[in-house]
């Protein structure tokens, strides 16, 4: 390569550098090294001793994400139990996604300006909670393994994958239960429709060979077995859900017909303006009103169906799968938090940062649609020109929408962090004084809300073993 095509190349991996080098400031800016939450959950089931072998091989042990016991056990024994560990964990996620994109806008030689756009929605802080609650890094990590899968997957679709690369799609559903939990159902959904949709049409330009349509095949088996282990798995599994409703899904629906479909319809504009930026909108820290949010999240699904027709009759299935995929897990997510959160009977959930990170994806995928759909389409036949014209309006409306949803909320976001690391440092000091704090103001103040005997005997076990907070100095 010569000097000049690398200097050119370096413009793929600037940016990403700068991404995660401004997560890593916030994490930093607004984080502290305390356990809260679901960490308290954790703690009574896996801690002191990580290396119980016995806790990891249970029924239900896909649905307790099996990668992270080796992760706890790492973080207890070499870290004394530190979130910032875990908050790492999540960053190299997020690079994983990071690398798939910019190695995808390399091959397919993506415009800059769409690439800066994309990269916005990858690193916007509407994720904030998935950043600062280490809890969820094996979910990131997994959506980075899902990006590395679904490449190869374009690789096999135009023919350009080499052995070692077949190996890996065939057996990469199986490896992702050890990291998925419960996205594997979308990612196995996901990875079934393309393999159907590779032995039928026979990959980019149906010249899929004998060994092409044999590799989907094994793919389509393969993510068939993932997800009837889970399933399996998930049977033997005892759920507890604090506040969630007793009644059964047609009772919610008869009694209240429109819950449903404005909890689906609210978990796009959960995707593009996060839940606190909605609730501190206005001046005067006023929300935007339901009707608003209702009308973005009804935009961003729109977004979606466009992006669906512009993908076929742009012919970019001659050329490509990897945006497809993505639109279509992304989509399956919007639909996996509605099924999984809606018990709760609060629209609210919808809106969760928590999610964000799972609906990113069919966001970026859209927005890989929509910047290669010209450049596919000249090749082929011309529309309409009112249509296209048309089109292009809707592609800019929905794109400036999700962009500046997500500039908005990581501006606010970082306005906030100084508030949220006060926050950290107040919980903080309730833990080393958890024996003499009032227990109502300690349970609100590490967001637990089950069991008081559950938290003090989960700060016993550190306290006793010297882990977290009572491993520093300041003890």
């Amino acid at each position: 390569m010569r000097f000049k095509d690398r200097i050119q190349n370096i413009k793929y991996l600037i940016i990403p550098m700068i991404g995660i080098f401004f997560l890593l400031f916030y994490i930093r800016a607004a984080g502290a090294d305390i356990v809260y939450s679901d960490y308290i959950r954790i703690i009574n089931e896996y801690l002191p001793d990580v290396n119980n072998a016995s806790k990891m091989f249970v029924p239900d042990i896909l649905t307790r994400i099996p990668a992270t016991f080796l992760a706890r056990l790492v973080n207890v024994r070499t870290f004394s139990y530190s979130v910032t560990f875990d908050r790492i964990l999540s960053l190299i996620g997020i690079a994983i996604m990071a690398w798939c994109l910019g190695y995808y806008f390399y091959r397919h030689e993506i415009s800059f300006k769409w690439q800066i756009m994309i990269y916005i929605v990858l690193f916007s802080l509407n994720k904030w909670e998935i950043l600062l609650n280490g809890t969820a890094w094996a979910h990131v990590v997994s959506f980075g393994l899902f990006f590395i899968n679904y490449l190869l997957i374009d690789q096999v679709w135009n023919g350009e994958a080499t052995t070692r690369q077949e190996l890996v799609i065939v057996i990469m559903p199986v490896i992702m239960l050890l990291f998925a939990g419960e996205y594997i159902v979308s990612y196995a959904c996901t990875l079934i429709l393309a393999s159907l949709l590779g032995i039928l049409t026979g990959g980019a330009n149906g010249n899929a060979g004998q060994r092409e349509r044999a590799l989907f095949r094994s793919m389509l088996v393969s993510a068939t077995l993932a997800l009837i282990l889970y399933v399996t798995s998930r049977h033997f599994a005892v759920w507890e859900h604090s506040g969630a409703t007793d009644a059964g899904i047609i009772e919610v629906i008869l009694q209240e017909p429109l819950y449903l479909p404005k909890f689906f319809i609210k978990t796009f504009a959960g995707a593009v303006v996060g839940q606190e930026t909605i609730n501190n909108f206005l001046p005067g820290g006023m929300p935007l009103p339901n009707r608003i949010v209702l009308i973005i999240g009804a935009a961003v699904l729109a977004g979606y169906i466009l992006a669906f027709i512009t993908y076929f009759t742009a012919d970019m299935l001659e050329h490509t799968i990897f945006p497809l995929i993505l639109l279509i897990s992304g989509f399956g997510n919007h639909m996996l938090v509605t099924i999984g959160r809606w018990i709760f009977m609060n629209e609210s959930y919808a809106l969760s940062s928590r999610y964000s990170g799972q609906f990113m994806v069919g966001l970026i995928g859209m927005l890989l649609i929509f910047s290669m759909c010209d450049k596919y389409r000249r090749h082929y036949r011309r529309k309409d020109e009112s249509k296209r014209t048309a089109v292009k309006a809707g592609v800019i409306f929905i794109t400036v929408l999700i962009i500046l949803g997500n500039c908005y909320t990581s501006y606010q976001e970082i306005n906030k962090a100084k508030y949220r690391e006060a926050n950290y440092e107040r919980m903080m000091d309730a833990v080393l004084n958890y024996e003499t704090y009032p227990e109502e103001e300690l349970m609100s103040m590490l967001e637990w809300h089950k069991s008081p005997d559950d938290l003090y005997n989960a700060l016993n076990i550190l306290k006793d073993n010297k882990l977290n907070v009572f491993s520093r100095p300041h003890f």
